[in-house]
């Protein structure tokens, strides 16, 4: 009886156990990862807590006034994911076997926990990028973005980005659909002072639009020049021209756009203050329409956002 529990046994039948990646796999079932932790692995796949010199190991690589595109490689996010496993892993000679078996075991599905746990930053109304390659083999879609270093990241706090895959561009589709957002993983400005903003798309990042905080809009004209004594100011608005039809309907023309001065909307003794009843009255004879109403005066007036746009030659 005794033979039958000694401790020599019992390591004997651990070890064969574990000496065989299928025998560990069926005894585990489904391996699901607790949510906090899962969540954890999440966030470190995006690269949050890596310091920054293992991203960018040498200032010349990311000089200033500079954007470099990335991928993610595989092989480096299963290193990293291997050493956060190592936290709890036996290093002793006699059980490194089986540890990597265990290891070879879990790494797979703990990862693809992890990647769907990852934060995400979805937009309504966007299609969604696959979450498998759609070239097949049933890879999961690569992880790509970018790390921008410019004084735009400091001196314009709140930028937002618009992340386009190859071929499902606002320039590929004028007429807006098929337009493909990426979902964006991680967004942060690296350091409170920091000149650096890096940017974790889920697909393959092709063409990038960085623009100001959307709460930037506002009403503005597309030329003034101050007067020159007592004169006027000279002073232009672009607009887009419309029909009203039946019951109000408005009809935008996107093409047609017209070239108005509106010099003498300004106010003669405060040369940059608009007349908007004034103006509002130009616009509506540009529109060959009697009056504009505060929604198609907002509509005319209204500037969007600075927006810069890059492209990655090299995306698939």
């Amino acid at each position: 009886m005794t033979a039958m529990f000694s401790r020599e046994r019992r390591r004997s039948g651990i070890e064969a156990a574990f000496a065989d990646p299928s025998a560990i796999a069926d005894a585990l079932g489904d391996i699901e990862v607790p949510a906090g932790i899962a969540g954890w692995l999440g966030r470190l796949l995006t690269l949050s807590g890596v310091p920054f010199e293992y991203l960018v190991p040498d200032e010349a690589m990311l000089p200033p006034e500079s954007i470099r595109f990335f991928r993610l490689d595989d092989n480096w996010i299963r290193a990293l994911l291997d050493g956060a496993f190592s936290l709890g892993r036996n290093l002793t000679a006699e059980a490194s076997d089986a540890s990597a078996n265990l290891d070879r075991v879990l790494l797979g599905p703990v990862a693809a926990q992890a990647r769907a746990a990852a934060p995400v930053r979805r937009r309504a109304g966007a299609a969604a990028v696959a979450a498998v390659d759609p070239r097949g083999g049933g890879v999961p879609v690569a992880w790509t973005g970018f790390l921008l270093r410019s004084r735009v990241v400091t001196d314009y706090p709140g930028l937002g980005v618009n992340v386009y895959p190859r071929g499902a561009t606002p320039g590929d589709t004028p007429d807006g659909k098929g337009i493909v957002l990426l979902p964006v993983r991680r967004l942060d400005r690296l350091g409170p002072a920091g000149d650096t903003l890096l940017c974790l798309v889920e697909g393959d990042a092709y063409r990038v639009d960085v623009h100001e905080a959307p709460e930037l809009l506002h009403y503005g004209i597309d030329g003034y020049a101050p007067p020159a004594g007592d004169g006027a100011p000279a002073a232009v608005k672009k607009l887009h021209t419309f029909t009203v039809g039946p019951g109000g309907a408005i009809t935008i023309s996107k093409d047609d756009i017209v070239t108005v001065d509106i010099a003498t909307s300004f106010r003669t003794r405060s040369p940059r203050v608009l007349r908007f009843d004034v103006l509002a009255a130009a616009i509506a004879a540009a529109n060959k329409v009697g009056r504009v109403n505060a929604a198609e005066l907002g509509f005319e007036m209204t500037e969007g956002v600075g927006m810069v746009s890059f492209v990655n030659s090299d995306a698939p």
